[in-house]
């Protein structure tokens, strides 16, 4: 495997990565929390909070980094 292709695997992979953060506020709910200074009670709450503030990014970056090597690989 070539560097050029070692390069567009990791950013595929990463993109997918990052659309499934951008999905995750359409499949679960946001982490309820009422008192004041309430955190996160787990990790997995912490990446929905996250997700919840940040899905249009993840998206974007997502699909970004997602569908520049497949049309870049599919030009040359």
């Amino acid at each position: 495997m070539t560097m050029k292709k070692a390069i567009f695997f990791l950013s595929l992979i990463i993109g997918i990565v990052f659309i499934a953060l951008g999905v995750l506020p359409v499949i679960f709910d946001h982490p309820y929390n009422d008192e004041p200074n309430s955190g996160p009670a787990s990790f997995w709450e912490m990446i929905l909070i996250i997700s919840y503030e940040q899905w249009i990014l993840f998206l974007i970056v997502g699909l970004i980094l997602s569908l520049f090597p497949a049309l870049k690989l599919r030009k040359t």
